[in-house]
């Protein structure tokens, strides 16, 4: 879509969002983090659409780029870059989410979080909820690496989430913008 019809969309689902919960929507990432190549530069249009953060920028290949940065930081008055987390000890680089998050060490995972944590570095932490779903469906004709993204490491998740995450504060990305 062009930069029109993407403002429209990001405006309409907005107040969708809005009117169903009756609570603001601050928050904005791009679906399969699409604000790359000729988008790249749309997220100026987010602070006139209400938004005061965005998760949009991965800062991994092939869906963002590497050199991105990778803690939070404010890309125009009032709009914060909230990246999504990365373990950064490669090649290779991984995300800290979805596929990443379920088949990465524990141990590995953890310190990373534990990083993030005390730095208080405001970390979008990213779940699907299908990636609660052992006996999802599998993607019929999809391509390896989504099959791979959609389905490694899916059987207890949901205890290994719990164990991962024992012993964080974890808040939400709206008040860890309000307190800055």
């Amino acid at each position: 879509m062009d930069r029109a019809e993407w403002r429209a969309s990001v405006r309409d689902g907005k107040a969708l969002l809005e009117d169903l919960t009756g609570q603001p929507v601050v928050g904005y990432r791009a679906p399969e983090w699409s604000l790359r190549g000729p988008a790249a530069g749309w997220w100026r249009d987010l602070p006139e659409l209400g938004f005061r953060y965005d998760s949009s920028r991965a800062p991994l290949a092939v869906i963002g780029d590497p050199g991105w940065p990778r803690r939070p930081h404010l890309l125009t008055e009032g709009l914060w870059e909230l990246p999504p987390p990365v373990l950064w000890s490669g090649p290779p680089r991984s995300p800290l989410w979805g596929w990443g998050l379920r088949v990465l060490p524990f141990s590995l995972v953890r310190r990373e979080l534990e990083a993030l944590a005390s730095e208080d570095a405001g970390t979008p932490l990213t779940l699907h909820p299908w990636e609660l779903d052992e006996g999802q469906p599998e993607l019929p004709g999809a391509p390896f690496g989504h099959r791979f993204a959609h389905s490694a490491g899916l059987k207890g998740h949901g205890t290994h989430l719990r164990d991962l995450f024992a012993g964080f504060r974890l808040t939400t990305l709206e008040a860890w913008v309000a307190e800055r």
